[in-house]
């Protein structure tokens, strides 16, 4: 077997494939950046990764219940951290960007099975209707450089003036 010949096609197949990834990434518009950072939170979040989940929560995040970034990140702790599987099926509904910001407005549907109050979170989450919106802004230069800023969705706490989610 020619070792070198073997070493040549395997060093300009990894260039192709490095340099793919190069254009595919760099050269993606806003809105293809904010949904592949939304797809990567929302498998982060239903993988229960809270490290991970913290790396794309903003520190200025701030949402309609009074939840900045420590107290979002412990209630979804709360919330799914009983879960022995989960399953988060998010169906896009709308993604606007305009320069550096934007929303993803999605339905989700939660399936699994957990300990303590899992039971009770699938029924709640699946019983609301409406769509959450997710609002994205870009940070930096990098295309992965998208920060949740904010979460939310009229129909949770709808009319029961407020309080957590």
């Amino acid at each position: 077997m020619n070792w070198k010949l073997v070493f040549k096609w395997a060093g300009i197949a990894l260039a192709a494939w490095l340099a793919w990834w190069a254009v595919d990434t760099f050269a993606a518009s806003e809105r293809t950046q904010m949904l592949r950072q939304q797809a990567k939170f929302v498998e982060a979040l239903e993988n229960r990764r809270w490290s991970r989940i913290a790396t794309f929560v903003s520190e200025d995040y701030m949402d309609e219940w009074g939840q900045d970034k420590a107290l979002v990140q412990e209630t979804m702790r709360q919330l799914m951290g009983g879960f022995f599987l989960l399953s988060i099926e998010s169906t896009l509904v709308d993604a606007p960007v305009v320069t550096g910001q934007g929303y993803v407005k999605a339905r989700l549907k939660l399936e699994g099975n957990g300990a303590g109050i899992s039971g009770m979170v699938v029924s709640e989450a699946n019983r609301v209707k409406e769509p959450w919106f997710f609002h994205w802004h870009k940070r930096g230069f990098w295309p992965w450089s998208w920060e949740l800023v904010q979460m939310h969705n009229d129909g949770v706490n709808h009319g029961r003036g407020g309080g957590q989610p």
